[in-house]
């Protein structure tokens, strides 16, 4: 197989990927950051909060995840725990 034709490779791919896991990061901490807001607030704080909450987080998270790529060790554990849960998967199904 040809470079031009890996995966790997094909940098469209790996951009559409990236949003969509961006998106599905914010829909997961959507809920945790909603239940931390103060909910003695006044309503339009408590939007605000959760407005200023949400992207700072997901930044923070996504942050975190790029120094785990960058570590070389972290990403076989990454990869070891990934393996795993999609062969348990495979063997539920």
């Amino acid at each position: 197989m040809s470079n031009s034709n890996r995966i790997t490779e094909n940098r469209n791919l790996i951009h559409d990927l990236a949003v969509a896991q961006a998106s599905f990061l914010l829909a997961n901490l959507a809920p945790a950051v909603s239940a931390s807001i103060d909910r003695s607030l006044p309503i339009e704080a408590q939007r605000d909060r959760y407005y200023a909450d949400l992207p700072e987080l997901a930044g923070k998270v996504i942050g975190v995840m790029n120094d785990l790529a960058a570590d070389e060790s972290a990403m076989e554990n990454i990869l070891a725990m990934g393996l795993k849960i999609t062969k348990e998967r495979a063997m539920a199904g």
